[in-house]
């Protein structure tokens, strides 16, 4: 009986856990993307049209870059928080997971600009693997390695 109340509690935090990271995931992804367009198009590597100058800003960038974060992040929050997030928390996860997305995602984008979203996806899990195992990251007392 108790056995029981407890799997249940259990399954509903993660249940809980996956729904939060959803709607975490897909608003990251959304301004994330926005910031890398953003940054792209501030570097003069839009790529879209023929006003490409270093300083150059449009606002159709970002919504752009926020049409395709918004749904890559729905899809990548739930597979960060089952594999890493549940672990160490929302908190400790969330401001890695976002630089690292920016700074990868633009670095890619620089060099080869149909690699930006390849690598903002490689850019959250390096974030997140970063949170996991640095070594002033908070870790419970299960969780020793």
């Amino acid at each position: 009986m108790i056995e029981d109340r407890l799997f249940q509690s259990s399954l509903l935090k993660h249940v809980g856990g996956v729904a939060l990271s959803v709607l975490v995931g897909f608003l990251g992804g959304v301004a994330c993307g926005a910031v890398i367009l953003s940054l792209c198009t501030l570097a003069g590597r839009s790529g879209t049209t023929g006003a490409e100058y270093v300083g150059y800003g449009d606002l159709g960038v970002a919504l752009v870059g926020a049409m395709y974060g918004g749904p890559l992040g729905a899809i990548l929050g739930p597979l960060g928080y089952v594999s890493v997030v549940r672990v160490i928390g929302f908190r400790s996860a969330t401001p890695p997971a976002a630089i690292g997305t920016v700074a990868v995602g633009f670095a890619c984008s620089l060099f080869v600009p149909g690699l930006g979203m390849v690598g903002g996806t490689v850019g959250f899990f390096v974030g997140l693997l970063f949170a996991r195992f640095a070594p002033w990251a908070n870790r419970s007392k299960w969780n020793r390695w």
